[in-house]
C-alpha cells in the first residue's frame, strides 16, 4: 500500500537497488567526489570571508583542513575523471592510489580536528602546533614504510591499505579523548562536532574491519556507506554555519552595548554638568536668604513677635535643609565623574560637629547625647563634616519624639570611628546592604513621611571610602539603627 504511489511516479526497487550499485561504481564515486566538492567550497567559503575580518588561528587550521580534504577529492576526481572518460587511465583501485587517496585523507582530516579543537588550546598555542607537526610527521613515516613494506613484500596489499585506515580511526578518535574531558565541557556545539567526526569515523571502521576479515570491501558495505559523508559534511557545515552566525550576533550586540554605553556616558555627562551648575545657582540665593534670615532672628531689622521669630526659625531650617541637599547633589555629582577630590588635614574631630544639627534634634523633642571625644583626626575636614551631618539627620528622621540619638567617637586598631545611634524604626538585616544604595528608600515610598532622595548615606558610603574606611551597621526593628564610620589615623 506504501509503495503503490512510487509505482505511479516510476519509483521501484529495482532503481532503488541500481542506484544504490551505481554510486559504488567509478562514475558513482565521481558524482560523489563532485558533490563533496561543492559543500567544502561552500564551508572554506564561509570561514576564509569570516577570516579576513577575524584573523583567529583556528580559523586558519579549519581553511588549511577543509582545502586539503578539498584538494584530496579534486585529485582523486581528476584519476576517476581519467579512467572514466580519457584514454589514458589510472588504475584507480591500485593500492598506490588507494594509499595515497587515504594519506591526504588521514592529514586532512588531522587537520580539520586540529582546527575545531584549537580554541581549547589558545593558551598553548606552541605546544599545539609541535604536537600538530609530530602528529603529521608520524602518519607520514607510518604510510611511508606501509608502501615500502608492501613493495618489498612483507605486507600484504589489504594490511597496506587497512593500516591508512587505521591511521583515519586514532585521528577521529582524538577529538572524543580531547572533548569528554570535562574542563572543555563549554566547547560550542560540541554534540554536533562529535557526532560528524562519528559519522566519518564510520566509514574506516567499517572499510578496516573489513579487509581484516575478508581481504576487500564488500559492495553492500560501501553501499551502507554512501550517505555518510554527506551526512557528516552537513554536520559540520552546520556547526561553522552556527559558529559565525554567533560570532556574527555577538558583534553586533558589542557594537549596539558600545552604542548604548557611550550614549549613556554622554547622557550622564550632560546631568552632571545640569546638576552642577543648576546646584552652583541655588547656592548664591540661598546664600544670600540664610544671611538675611539670621540678621532677622538677631533682632537688626527690628523685634519680632513670637509668632514671628517661629516663622523665621521655620524657614532657617528649611533653608538649611535646602543647603544640605544641593551640597549632597554637587558631591554626587563630583562623584560619579570621579572629581571628588580630598584634601586631608589633622584636626580636632569636635569640629565637624555642627551643633546646630544637635538643636534640630531637641526642637523635634528628641534627646541627644554627646559623647565625641577630642580626638585629633586625620581626613578631609568639610567631607567628613557632610558623613556627621548626614548621619545625624538620617537618626533625625527615623527617630520619634521622645527618642534619643547618641553620638561617640574614639580609636579601634589604628582607625578613629565616629557612630551615631537612634532609638528609631530600625532596618530589617536584609535590607542593610542595599541602604547606601542612591536613592534608596528604607520606607514604602506611598506610605513614607519621612523627606529625602536617598543620597545621604550613599555620599557618606563614598567618602569613607574614599578615605580608605569601612561602615559598620546595627539595627534591630522598633529599637533603633547604630551606623560607625571607621577611618585609618594618617
Amino acid at each position: 500500500m506504501i509503495l503503490e504511489p512510487l509505482y505511479k511516479y516510476g519509483f521501484n526497487i529495482d532503481t532503488t537497488h541500481n542506484f544504490a550499485f551505481f554510486l559504488g561504481t567509478e562514475s558513482g564515486e565521481l558524482l560523489k567526489r563532485f558533490i563533496e566538492l561543492i559543500f567544502f567550497s561552500i564551508i572554506i567559503y564561509m570561514i576564509v570571508s569570516e577570516f579576513e575580518r577575524n584573523k583567529k588561528r583556528e580559523y586558519k587550521y579549519l581553511i588549511v583542513g577543509f582545502i586539503a580534504l578539498f584538494i584530496s577529492r579534486v585529485v582523486i576526481s581528476l584519476i576517476l575523471f581519467s579512467k572514466i572518460f580519457s584514454a589514458d587511465k589510472f588504475f584507480r583501485f591500485g593500492v598506490v592510489i588507494t594509499v595515497i587517496d587515504s594519506y591526504l585523507e588521514t592529514i586532512a582530516l588531522l587537520l580539520l580536528v586540529s582546527g575545531f579543537i584549537f580554541p581549547i588550546f589558545k593558551n598553548k598555542t606552541l605546544i599545539f602546533q609541535k604536537v600538530l607537526v609530530y602528529l603529521i610527521s608520524i602518519i607520514t613515516i607510518i604510510t611511508a614504510s606501509t608502501y615500502v613494506f608492501f613493495k618489498s613484500g612483507i605486507l600484504q596489499a589489504k594490511y597496506t591499505i587497512a593500516i591508512p585506515e587505521l591511521m583515519q580511526i586514532f585521528v577521529l578518535i582524538f577529538p572524543f579523548y580531547i572533548l569528554s574531558k570535562s574542563e572543555y565541557q563549554k566547547i560550542n556545539y560540541k554534540k554536533s562536532i562529535l557526532l560528524a567526526f562519528f559519522i566519518y569515523l564510520l566509514i574506516p571502521l567499517i572499510n578496516f574491519v573489513s579487509y581484516f576479515t575478508i581481504g576487500r570491501v564488500d559492495a553492500r558495505l560501501l553501499i551502507v556507506q554512501h550517505p555518510l559523508p554527506f551526512l557528516s559534511i552537513l554536520l559540520l557545515m552546520r556547526t561553522v554555519y552556527l559558529t559565525l552566525v554567533d560570532k556574527a550576533f555577538l558583534k553586533t550586540k558589542l557594537k549596539m552595548t558600545e552604542e548604548e554605553v557611550k550614549h549613556e556616558k554622554e547622557m550622564n555627562k550632560l546631568k552632571d554638568d545640569f546638576v552642577s551648575i543648576v546646584s552652583h545657582e541655588l547656592k548664591t540665593p540661598i546664600t544670600s536668604m540664610k544671611l538675611y534670615l539670621s540678621l532677622l532672628n538677631s533682632g537688626k531689622f527690628g523685634k519680632m513677635t513670637f509668632n514671628q521669630k517661629k516663622a523665621v526659625l521655620t524657614l532657617a531650617d528649611e533653608n538649611n535643609r535646602l543647603s544640605d541637599l544641593i551640597n549632597d547633589l554637587l558631591t554626587i555629582s563630583k562623584i560619579e565623574a570621579k572629581k571628588l577630590v580630598l584634601d586631608k588635614t589633622e584636626f580636632d574631630l569636635p569640629e565637624i560637629i555642627d551643633k546646630m544639627y544637635i538643636e534640630n534634634a531637641k526642637d523635634k523633642e528628641i534627646k541627644v547625647i554627646n559623647k565625641i571625644k577630642p580626638i585629633s583626626v586625620f581626613g578631609d575636614k568639610p567631607r567628613l563634616k557632610q558623613v556627621y551631618i548626614n548621619l545625624i539627620n538620617n537618626a533625625i528622621k527615623f527617630s520619634d519624639k521622645k527618642g534619643a540619638i547618641t553620638l561617640n567617637s574614639g580609636i579601634e586598631k589604628k582607625k578613629w570611628f565616629l557612630s551615631v545611634k537612634d532609638t528609631g524604626i530600625g532596618i530589617e538585616k536584609d535590607k542593610i546592604p542595599k541602604m547606601f544604595d542612591k536613592f534608596y528608600q528604607i520606607e514604602d515610598i506611598l506610605i513614607r513621611k519621612n523627606q529625602g532622595i536617598g543620597l545621604g548615606l550613599s555620599i557618606v558610603k563614598s567618602i569613607v571610602q574614599l578615605h580608605k574606611g569601612n561602615i559598620i551597621v546595627k539595627s534591630e526593628l522598633d529599637k533603633g539603627t547604630e551606623i560607625k564610620v571607621l577611618i585609618p589615623n594618617k
